[in-house]
């Protein structure tokens, strides 16, 4: 089995700091953050270029989801949040095509309510990683050595980070298993990308 994370998501709830800023609207009526709709309120969030941006979780969770190696169960698959929750991904779940529709999903996950596909806990990425017993990590970074993807295979673990700008830090003397910082091109890719090649890569 290989583990896929989608660490440090810019998936979240309305931080309570600027709820009162934000009025909902007939088209975004969700109380996730999204940097389309709350770009002016954002403006006093800390780390509010790496936030807001859930649309990157739904897209990689979409390619992941429909990858070969996701099919024949050979993919235990998570979203590490901003905020320090871990959705665990049931890999027969079905998640909606539709983005606001996936947003409703979300919101109900993130508030408590019992999903049978999507289970919630509070755990920080170090956690998850010790909790599933990571023993050979691959955290993908453009700055990372440049690799082959065929020799993705010798990993168990791939951390993908799901936000838009900034560094995914781990504390590394937290972590029982290596984690070693990879790319797998010259230049940046988005994360839907990146999961994409890791998930093909895996499947032949």
């Amino acid at each position: 089995m290989y583990n896929i994370i989608l660490a440090k998501s810019a998936l979240e709830l309305i931080p309570e700091e600027i709820k009162d800023k934000i009025k909902k609207s007939r088209v975004y009526k969700y109380d996730i953050l999204d940097s389309n709709y709350h770009y002016r309120a954002m403006e006093e969030l800390i780390d509010k270029r790496m936030r807001g941006r859930p649309d990157i979780v739904h897209i990689s969770l979409l390619n992941i989801l429909d990858s070969p190696i996701n099919h024949e169960r050979k993919l235990n698959i998570y979203v590490h949040t901003y905020d320090d929750k871990v959705l665990k991904i049931n890999p027969e779940v079905r998640l909606p095509r539709n983005y606001f529709r996936f947003l409703g999903v979300m919101e109900d996950v993130l508030k408590g309510k019992r999903n049978p596909l999507i289970k919630m806990e509070e755990k920080s990425l170090e956690e998850l990683l010790n909790d599933i017993n990571a023993k050979k990590i691959a955290l993908m970074t453009k700055q990372g050595k440049l690799t082959h993807p065929k020799l993705l295979k010798e990993y168990d673990t791939f951390i993908i980070g799901g936000f838009p700008y900034g560094k995914l830090k781990i504390d590394k003397d937290k972590v029982l298993g290596d984690i070693e910082e990879i790319a797998i091109y010259d230049k940046g890719l988005m994360a839907w990308t990146v999961c994409g090649i890791i998930c093909y890569t895996l499947s032949f």
